[in-house]
C-alpha cells in the first residue's frame, strides 16, 4: 500500500508543478497588463 501511495504522490507532484508555473505566469501577465493600462491612462 505504501508503494501505491508514493506512486500517486509522485504523479501529483508532476502534474502540480506545471499548473503552478502556468498560474504564476498568468498572474504576472495580469499585473503587466494592468500596469500598461495605468501608464496609457496617465499619458492619455
Amino acid at each position: 500500500m505504501k508503494d501505491m501511495e508514493s506512486l500517486v504522490l509522485d504523479q501529483d507532484d508532476e502534474t502540480l508543478s506545471p499548473a503552478v508555473v502556468v498560474a504564476t505566469i498568468a498572474l504576472l501577465g495580469v499585473f503587466v497588463v494592468g500596469f500598461l493600462v495605468q501608464i496609457v491612462g496617465l499619458v492619455v
